[in-house]
């Protein structure tokens, strides 16, 4: 009885020492290992602007030039073909300075040829 309360408390303890040795060997793992910060490798030049505050005077069309008066916007929208009619001008537009064209603008153009439309 004495040789299995021996080796009983033999293996508890190495069981023990095994845990403690692996423990130990994870904290030297993580205190070695060096962290990397949040910014690292970005150039301090390429970061990205902030925004500027405009003066309450500054008009709709000098912060997007590219977009027309809004009263203009607000009638084309209460029209709906002038909405279709703008939005055929913009995709003409579109087409001619994108050129290429896909498996799916040639199935729309068969579809088209086909139906007749």
């Amino acid at each position: 009885m004495k040789r299995v309360l021996k080796a009983l408390g033999q293996t508890l303890i190495q069981s023990i020492l095994l845990v403690c040795t692996l423990a130990l060997i994870s904290l030297v793992g993580l205190a070695v290992v060096p962290t990397q910060g949040a910014y690292a490798g970005q150039d301090k030049s390429h970061a990205p602007q902030e925004a500027t505050i405009t003066e309450p005077a500054t008009s709709f069309e000098d912060l997007n030039p590219q977009a027309g008066s809004y009263d203009e916007i607000v009638k084309t929208a209460q029209n709906p073909a002038n909405v279709e009619k703008i939005y055929d001008e913009s995709l003409k537009e579109y087409k001619g300075e994108h050129p290429q064209e896909g498996i799916v603008q040639k199935a729309e153009e068969l579809i088209e040829k086909v139906t007749g439309n």
